[in-house]
């Protein structure tokens, strides 16, 4: 129970907040047809036919800055603590941290009609919220959190939260319905990697530096790799399986207003049989913090805390959704100019963001500002930065373009870290390429992949609702 979980180790690699690229959304890039997979990638007589990232995974990287990663314990330990909650928290707050990382992209461009594209993609996600008091947490909890050695020791503050981690792998296809419609489909196979789960209720304690008297009742599930410990080896695919599928379409109106609409990733994972669930309502006083000589204040506490969470677990497999959610876009061209409006919604809890993505393009430049505000009543600033061309995109940005600089100057003075136990700073990146024929138009072409069979080919989406027609 002592062992870090693997979710942590992933997130120290490539840690963002709400993987969301909204300035990434209604660009045609590869990134966009696989997080839109209504949308086009290919254009005609300008791109070749067969789209990939090559390796060079599309990342989010961003850093954590915690303070003395002893810090809060060891002044808990020094000056004692003595909290007790009850219910609901009086100063709420709400963290959220999302991964989102392609590791492998690959899309083919199939039929001149109905513009068909299909594609393949290998993805890591990770998904994490956690309620917390803000006045009982505020210099503890994000040590606490990052540490993760016990659910106890998150529950000890009232902390209620999740986190689940899980390999991608998705085959998406899109084709044009009509001359305005598009549709867009990706079915993906998950596979888990790490997942935790807590909620406590209620909780007190009285710590001194021998002696400690708690009482909490909490419930958590979890699911580690094999012995603890993240290697090759178990953070391979094809374990704790599960399934999700993404809906597309857009749209353009005569007018050159264009709508873009998805249910994104509305699926599940089955963690098997050698995760743990536990319930626990103890009360225990007087507990000794004992260790080995010499061995710091802070790690006898963790250990006491160890032990109370081994009581009341079980062994069984169970089945949690992902983070699956809706978006919807409306934009218009104007000129160099284009705005956008992008609302987004999760669907198994309550949190939702609206974006304004303001692009100007200048040839194969673009820049783009994204102002956004939440349901978590947070404001956020993002910027980006792409070259892109018919067969070349590369991009780079940031989500948090205020936290980033405020990140960054904390830790330049080496003073507001410690003093709140969290900074974040982010910045996203990607490049793709695509290489083989030319994708021509019939009337210019020399050559193109699915011509010859147009006659007989049938529309996949129309063949799905001609079902309907037939019945009626």
């Amino acid at each position: 129970m002592k062992r870090r979980l693997a979710i942590i180790l992933l997130v120290a690699l490539a840690q963002q907040a709400q993987a969301q690229q909204y300035a990434l959304f209604n660009t045609k890039t590869l990134f966009d047809s696989f997080e839109n997979p209504a949308q086009k990638s290919f254009t005609l007589d300008s791109s070749r036919n067969i789209a990939s990232n090559f390796l060079i995974p599309y990342m989010d990287l961003s850093s954590l800055s915690k303070g003395d990663s002893n810090e809060a314990i060891r002044k808990l330990m020094e000056r004692g603590y003595s909290q007790s909650r009850i219910g609901a928290f009086k100063n709420p707050e709400v963290m959220r941290e999302n991964i989102n990382v392609y590791l492998v992209a690959l899309r083919l461009f199939k039929y001149h009609k109905y513009h068909s594209e299909m594609g393949f993609s290998w993805q890591i996600k990770s998904e994490t919220q956690v309620d917390y008091d803000k006045n009982i947490s505020r210099g503890l909890f994000y040590d606490t959190f990052q540490q993760f050695t016990t659910i106890p020791r998150a529950n000890i503050f009232n902390n209620n939260g999740k986190l689940q981690t899980y390999h991608q792998i998705s085959f998406t296809y899109r084709e044009n319905y009509t001359k305005r419609w598009a549709l867009g489909v990706k079915v993906s196979l998950l596979s888990g990697i790490g997942y935790t789960e807590y909620s406590a209720s209620k909780s007190s304690a009285t710590v001194t530096t021998s002696t400690m008297d708690v009482a909490m009742a909490a419930k958590f599930r979890l699911n580690y790799p094999e012995g603890g410990e993240l290697n090759f080896k178990n953070a391979l695919p094809f374990k704790n399986l599960g399934t999700a599928i993404t809906l597309g379409t857009t749209y353009t109106t005569k007018s050159g207003i264009f709508l873009m609409a998805n249910v994104k990733d509305l699926g599940f994972i089955r963690w098997g049989k050698k995760s743990y669930s536990g319930a626990f309502d103890i009360t225990a006083t007087n507990v000794p913090l004992v260790g080995n000589t010499g061995e710091p204040a802070e790690t006898k506490l963790q250990r006491a805390l160890d032990e109370m969470a081994k009581g009341n677990t079980q062994q069984k497999s169970f089945i949690v959704p992902i983070n699956s959610k809706a978006d919807f876009l409306i934009s218009k061209t104007f000129g160099p100019y284009r705005p956008s409006l992008i609302i987004t919604k999760t669907i198994f809890n309550k949190y939702g963001e609206a974006a304004l993505v303001n692009t100007l393009k200048s040839g194969t430049f673009s820049f783009s500002v994204i102002p956004s505000y939440n349901t978590d009543k947070n404001f956020r600033l993002g910027t980006q930065g792409m070259i892109q061309t018919p067969n070349f995109e590369m991009f780079l940005g940031t989500n948090d373009l205020l936290q980033s600089y405020y990140a960054s100057k904390d830790i330049i003075k080496n003073n507001q870290a410690i003093e709140t136990g969290y900074n974040r700073g982010s910045v996203y990146l990607g490049m793709a390429f695509k290489i083989g024929y030319i994708v021509e138009h019939p009337m210019n072409r020399s050559w193109m992949p699915g011509v010859g069979k147009e006659k007989e080919r049938k529309s996949f989406f129309g063949s799905i609702f001609g079902v309907f027609k037939k019945r009626k």
